[in-house]
């Protein structure tokens, strides 16, 4: 009995030890820096007092002023658009691709192939070429949008209030779609043909078995693409940043430009936290919503 417990407590040390430097990591690399920031959130913070050992406790006033300020707000907006869109035409886009590309076509694996294309490709290199598409001077969109006679004059799509948002929107839909696909793709391959193939003994069409057999079965398949695309676009630092920097007039501002702008060309530390404490809160119900949707298997 005195080994059998001499042995456990060792074979629990050594999984300790062994579980410890990813627990000293994750604690330094996220625990720390979230408590840092709800810390800094409730306190005033700048680049100038930023050394000291103890800042003003100034409670909510940072949210406060965050909500009082109108750029806030059209960042939010701004967030809601761009995520609600990205969201829609990448289930939409990354369904139909699938649907497709799991049909017995011939090549059917290079047409995989060139479909991940987009996803392979990093995000800073996507977005400067996509900038360069879309240079009202130089770009090809514009060039070949004028040669087809679509267009009779250049357009500055990066450059306008009413086109910008949209345009970056076209970036990351082209950049994501694939890793939807991917997703949705490996759940219609554990699909059984049995099943179609009953359908179509009894008469189904098409849209049928797609909306009684396929859809139904795909439900968590779709839950789960649905909640990371929303959870990486609200995140999507680098599209916004390297294309327009929020601008022009911050028609193309979300949240995380919103804070990056506040912390580091405000100074405004405190209320940069509070931004982001603001994101942290929606994304934790976005996981938490996740974590339900593994876990139920609905």
């Amino acid at each position: 009995m005195v080994t059998g417990r001499r042995n456990l407590q060792e074979h629990g040390l050594m999984g300790l030890a062994l579980v410890l430097p990813a627990m000293l990591v994750l604690v330094a690399v996220v625990l720390y820096p979230l408590a840092r920031g709800i810390y800094m959130s409730f306190h005033n913070v700048t680049f100038l007092n930023l050394a000291q050992g103890n800042h003003l406790f100034v409670g909510f006033q940072n949210y406060l002023a965050v909500f009082a300020k109108p750029a806030f707000w059209t960042a939010v907006k701004n967030s809601a658009v761009w995520t609600v869109a990205n969201l829609v035409f990448q289930m939409a886009l990354g369904l139909g691709f699938a649907l497709l590309l799991n049909q017995p076509l011939r090549g059917r694996g290079m047409f995989r192939s060139i479909a991940l294309i987009p996803w392979i490709v990093p995000s800073v290199v996507a977005v400067l070429t996509w900038r360069w598409m879309y240079d009202s001077g130089n770009g090809i969109l514009n060039h070949w949008l004028m040669r087809l006679g679509v267009l009779d004059a250049p357009v500055n799509w990066l450059g306008s209030v009413n086109t910008v948002l949209w345009s970056i929107i076209a970036e990351s839909v082209w950049k994501g779609t694939p890793f939807v696909m991917v997703l949705l793709l490996a759940g219609l391959q554990s699909i059984q043909s049995e099943l179609y193939e009953a359908a179509q003994v009894d008469g189904a069409r098409n849209w049928h078995i797609l909306g009684l057999i396929i859809l139904p079965l795909l439900k968590r398949h779709l839950a789960i693409a649905a909640i990371l695309t929303v959870v990486y676009t609200l995140n999507n630092f680098n599209a916004i940043w390297l294309m327009t920097q929020g601008g022009p007039l911050h028609a193309s501002e979300i949240l995380v430009t919103y804070a990056y702008k506040t912390a580091f060309q405000d100074f405004n530390l405190g209320q940069a936290s509070a931004i982001a404490v603001i994101i942290f809160i929606f994304l934790s119900l976005v996981a938490t919503l996740y974590i339900s949707v593994v876990e139920r298997g609905e």
